[in-house]
């Protein structure tokens, strides 16, 4: 499938670009109501948990959709659905922007998670056909790692913007960048550097099922992600703030300096764990199983204590759990070689149900915990120690579950 020429190694850099476009905007939107909060809140009339769930329904649809993208990805090809899907998106900001009710912000948030839903997915099936096999893992670290321009994008320029503007503008103006994105992306992508037929491209769905789900491996790395994205996430994206706050002692600013120290550690470790993974081991099994053992040896560290006098060692603690949770990106290309090649999409995406799910079940699970230990109140060392204990246990769970997955032999 993969052809070398000339013509085809300009064009895949072309084609990771814009995937990397794509990606980078599903996560601007999937991080974007941080700052406009306020404004939601006061706009809209929301309570707290109205907030929470107006936030989480992007995260809910964009998992649920990951069962029919698989099938999608493979029989109608990766170009037309994510332009497609895209463009969606694009009608969801522009819902979002001109909302007046919750029903209607969360519709356009439903459209938006439905519309990001196939841009990673998607565009790791495009390298697929675009770059050789050796490449897959580096490039798909790669472009996680870009992606977290989107992150900050939805930081302190959304701010800006919404300052100059106001939000509900912001969001009609970059709804309109998504859907000239997403016409440039079909105009340009093709499918591959030459049409390509794949091997298995005419199984009957109920089989790909059958054969996906009757694989050990499928669920031995689906509940492996699903441990380690969750349990991320739930750290990374709201304990960690309370706790360096509440329990260390720091200042916001402290404490944003320690949250940005780890999300550099996820930037690095996602490209480093595909280079290791595709140059220097050659091994997608013995990479993750780095990364979780990292991941749950600097959680298990922070959660003893031993670090609450000194900032200094937290915050390379919370560094390394970041390095060594972006090697968990290898995860999909380990499942990719254990298919068919006309498989490779409903692989990705079925895997990658069970991160997205992870993201939100660890987040309600770790505040359920902490509220249980500190009974309502205030959560103090021993909540959180507790807590991030659990954590530790469960990364150290998926570290010992992939050493039963198998590997293809070269």
């Amino acid at each position: 499938m993969f052809d070398s020429g000339k013509g085809a190694s300009s064009g895949r850099w072309a084609v990771f670009a814009l995937c990397a476009l794509l990606f980078i905007s599903s996560q601007f939107y999937r991080a974007s109501n941080a700052i406009i909060a306020p404004d939601l809140r006061h706009d809209l009339g929301l309570s707290a948990e109205a907030l929470g769930l107006l936030t989480a329904l992007f995260f809910y649809t964009f998992a649920l959709v990951q069962l029919p993208l698989g099938p999608c990805l493979d029989r109608v090809g990766a170009r037309r659905t994510m332009a497609f899907l895209t463009l969606i998106g694009s009608v969801g900001a522009w819902i979002f922007a001109s909302a007046k009710t919750f029903q209607e912000a969360a519709f356009g948030r439903i459209l938006l998670g439905l519309g990001m839903s196939a841009n990673l997915m998607g565009s790791m099936k495009l390298f697929t056909t675009w770059f050789s096999p050796q490449e897959f893992a580096t490039l798909s670290g790669l472009i996680l790692a870009l992606g977290t321009v989107g992150n900050m994008a939805a930081a302190t320029p959304l701010a800006l913007l919404v300052e100059a503007v106001g939000w509900r503008w912001s969001f009609a103006l970059i709804g309109g960048l998504t859907a000239c994105l997403a016409f440039a992306f079909l105009g340009v992508v093709r499918e591959g550097p030459k049409p390509v037929i794949s091997k298995g491209e005419g199984f009957p769905l109920r089989e790909m099922v059958r054969m996906l789900v009757g694989r050990r491996d499928y669920w031995l790395i689906s509940f492996s992600t699903f441990l380690r994205y969750g349990i991320f996430v739930a750290i990374q994206g709201l304990w960690a703030g309370p706790y360096l706050m509440e329990v260390m002692g720091l200042s916001p600013v402290e404490a944003g300096n320690v949250l940005l120290l780890l999300n550099v550690g996820l930037v690095a470790g996602s490209p480093l764990g595909g280079w290791l993974s595709d140059r220097l081991l050659r091994s997608r099994k013995k990479v993750v199983i780095m990364g979780l053992g990292g991941m749950a040896s600097s959680l298990f560290l922070i959660s003893t204590g031993l670090a609450l006098g000194s900032p200094v060692v937290t915050a390379g603690l919370f560094c390394f759990f970041g390095i060594f949770s972006g090697f968990g990106i290898v995860m999909y290309a380990h499942i990719k070689e254990l298919v068919p090649e006309g498989m490779t999409g409903m692989a990705l995406t079925w895997v990658n149900l069970f991160t997205m799910f992870g993201g939100g079940v660890f987040l309600h699970l770790l505040g359920w915990v902490l509220d249980r230990l500190s009974g309502g109140g205030p959560a103090g060392p021993r909540e959180y120690a507790m807590t991030f204990l659990l954590g530790a246990l469960g990364l150290a769970s998926a570290f010992l579950l992939y050493f039963l997955t198998r590997e293809r032999k070269s």
